[in-house]
């Protein structure tokens, strides 16, 4: 049993239970489309039973893609002049290449299983604390089967916070 007030908010009164979702046995290649489609930056990943895996995130995608190089130096300013002194001389071609080695590859291999989660009864307030350091939706979980029950996003937090009693 929960000691907050039974008048908070809760993650479960504000999620929403109709979202995309992508299948864990699904190609990237298919992902990318399914982001693209719905025009959001993630999307939870769940396998045959609902359970939650993860998300597949547009900054993991491009990461498999960018040159290795840039990816593990994140100072922008040695990447730039990698590029502008032609050390770091990739074309779209190049990039194309290494997407082709992956889209056939489940997603399952490629989500991000550490980001945060919620659990249905947290109060919203954990959601905006997860929120602003840069998450712009969050799972929410079953804790008793791992089974996803909804997502959170920043929307429904923002909508939230300026409701009238």
């Amino acid at each position: 049993m929960s000691d907050l007030p039974s008048s908070d908010v809760t993650c479960r009164s504000i999620m929403a239970t109709s979202f995309p979702v992508l299948h864990g046995t699904m190609s990237i290649a298919r992902c990318v489309q399914e982001l693209l489609r719905f025009r959001v930056l993630a999307m939870p990943v769940v396998d045959g039973e609902g359970r939650y895996l993860g998300q597949f995130r547009k900054n993991y995608f491009i990461s498999l893609v960018l040159p290795q190089v840039a990816v593990h130096d994140l100072r922008l300013d040695r990447i730039e002049r990698m590029i502008e002194t032609g050390l770091l001389s990739d074309t779209m071609a190049d990039v194309r290449k290494r997407f082709a080695e992956i889209a056939g590859d489940p997603v399952s291999r490629h989500v991000d299983d550490k980001a945060p989660v919620l659990r249905p009864e947290q109060p919203m307030v954990a959601a905006m604390f997860c929120l602003f350091h840069g998450r712009n939706f969050l799972p929410v979980v079953d804790p008793a089967d791992g089974k996803l029950l909804g997502v959170v996003s920043a929307w429904d937090v923002l909508e939230n916070i300026i409701k009238q009693g």
